[in-house]
């Protein structure tokens, strides 16, 4: 017999808790120390979980006899919203029901679908059912700046809401909507109640500033926000740090933590997710003892992993995930690795740029970014006009200018992507005599051209070429117009260049995506290429439960 007692909170954050005990059983045992946030009351002889996860303890424990008594019958869950009462703007898939029927019964979730699924519509549609039950305010909160004006697209497109980016102001002199200051931002806050906007939007960076993080923890304490969804919460890396601290305060009533990508290298990036989310009581540093294998010089580096079958079981129970193949019928991705050989003039340089490295391998060794220091190599076989004024080739824009041009004949769209700006530029020079109808989106682009830019791409015959940079283009866009992707360089991250494709290849392609990865022959070029790729295999054994061989290389195997 287990029992298990509601009534007030001892350890938990929220009012009530489940108080648990059960004659020694190991199997029990085991499971109700996998619980979140459970703590064991000594005294008691009962150990304590939040009444949250009420759900999860009944669902884990059902086959046992289980004694329920207290006051349950007071937890306070919002009424749940039914598929069939809530007319959707736009009709949803099957996996975007599901989610709905999911997300009105769990108050603290994790939406994982792979890119191209639809997440910010299921986000979106969860929060309007929200409002039908009082809620006052959804904040959106973007790990990606310029990802502020897609959400007030998409919730023009799902619903009949209207959004507001904090701290927007609009030019006298043109009527165009431009983001304001700090201060705008704040004085936003201090007049909330006279936003009639449902979804108020901003990033992540405004949270440095103490004042607009007083401002929303103020709103959510008085309840006019109760729901919180975070885009790309993956790029929430540091617990430590300054936006990471005034991030983990802001726990509103209901939360979604949105991303295709959940893990980026290694699992530690969980951590914030899980601690956001209400389901890690552990500090960072006891997460990290837990969870990595430490070791190299004096102990302090991850040189590998454990208990990541626990890690795996803790994210199914909070954890929504599918993958495209699993939900939908997209048209294939057809890769294609292009290798180019330098030429004479820009061989020369790409080796000079290589000795220099290699005679201060010695400091290269002990940087604490000995990745960065490697970009003028990798910027050698993009465009030889970055780093010398007098020999301006590149094998790599003359196939890039073949293949676009090919594609355009056959009334193909182009997406062209690299890491820097300065070969974004060399490709829209390339391009320019052509008349594509270029259009380009860098960091440099504000965050009100971006969605011009795209709706110039996806709606008109004019723009026939998209050009960007990974950063910029790679994250939070659709541009299913596009059929034929080029990467001029890779990203070192396996994670951020599925997150680019997907810009093409999601919800609304109906035809064959064609991408081509150029490379220099005998470079850098291949070795980053082989380098993402076994990069990749972490996300998949943790999050898709899925095994894969082989351990990563990092920088040994680029300077062998």
């Amino acid at each position: 017999m287990i029992r298990i007692r509601v009534k007030q909170s001892v350890h938990s954050s929220e009012q009530y808790a489940l108080f648990i005990s059960f004659d020694y059983n190991e199997e029990i045992l085991n499971i109700v120390r996998a619980f979140p946030e459970r703590h064991w009351l000594k005294i008691y002889k009962q150990w304590e979980v939040p009444v949250s996860s009420f759900e999860l303890v009944i669902s884990k424990l059902c086959k046992y006899d289980i004694e329920l008594s207290g006051r349950y019958i007071e937890i306070q869950r919002d009424p749940v919203v039914e598929v069939e009462d809530f007319n959707f703007k736009t009709t949803p898939f099957e996996h975007q029901l599901e989610s709905f029927r999911y997300g009105m019964t769990h108050d603290r979730w994790f939406l994982g679908d792979e890119q191209g699924l639809g997440k910010t519509k299921q986000a979106i549609d969860i929060a309007v059912a929200k409002k039908q039950i009082g809620y006052k305010h959804c904040l959106i909160i973007c790990g990606v700046n310029g990802l502020k004006w897609n959400w007030v697209n998409e919730v023009h497109t799902h619903s009949d809401e209207e959004a507001y980016i904090l701290g927007q102001r609009i030019k006298k002199r043109t009527g165009e909507i431009y983001i304001g200051s700090s201060k705008d931002k704040i004085a936003d806050l201090d007049a909330l109640g006279d936003i009639e906007a449902y979804f108020i939007i901003t990033n992540i960076e405004s949270l440095r500033n103490d004042d607009i993080l007083a401002g929303i923890q103020s709103w959510i304490k008085q309840e006019d926000i109760g729901m919180i969804v975070v885009d790309e919460i993956h790029k929430m890396k540091d617990p430590g740090s300054q936006q990471g601290k005034a991030f983990l305060k802001l726990q509103s009533k209901y939360r979604i933590a949105m991303t295709g990508t959940p893990l980026m290298n290694t699992p530690l990036d969980l951590f914030i997710i899980l601690k956001w989310l209400g389901y890690e009581s552990h500090s960072f540093y006891q997460f990290k003892n837990y969870y990595a294998v430490m070791g190299g010089y004096g102990g302090y580096q991850v040189v590998g992993y454990k208990h990541l079958d626990e890690l795996q079981e803790q994210l199914d129970t909070l954890m929504v995930r599918r993958l495209k193949e699993d939900v939908l019928d997209l048209p294939e991705k057809i890769y294609i690795d292009e290798y180019v050989d330098m030429t004479a003039k820009q061989a020369i340089i790409y080796k000079e740029v290589k000795a220099e490295i290699k005679s201060n391998i010695d400091k290269l060794a002990i940087s604490p970014n000995p990745l960065a220091e490697m970009i003028r190599m990798r910027q050698a076989t993009g465009f030889t006009g970055i780093l010398s004024s007098d020999v301006k080739e590149s094998a790599k824009l003359d196939r890039m200018e073949e293949i676009v041009e090919e594609s355009v004949l056959n009334n193909r769209k182009v997406v062209i992507f690299s890491n820097w700006t300065q070969m974004t530029d060399a490709i829209y020079d390339r391009l320019l005599p052509h008349q594509y109808g270029i259009k380009c989106i860098t960091g440099e682009t504000a965050d009100e051209d971006r969605q011009k830019v795209v709706d110039a791409f996806q709606n008109t015959d004019m723009c026939r070429v998209l050009i960007g940079t990974i950063g910029a283009m790679g994250t939070g866009l659709t541009l299913t117009a596009g059929t034929v992707v080029i990467f001029m360089d890779h990203p070192w991250n396996r994670a951020l260049y599925d997150q680019a494709v997907d810009r093409c290849h999601r919800i609304g392609q109906s035809n064959k995506i064609t991408i081509y990865n150029i490379m220099c022959k005998s470079t850098i070029d291949e070795r980053v290429w082989k380098l993402v790729q076994r990069k990749g295999e972490m996300s998949d054994i943790l999050v898709d439960g899925q095994l894969a061989d082989g351990k990563r290389e990092l920088i040994d195997y680029l300077l062998s």
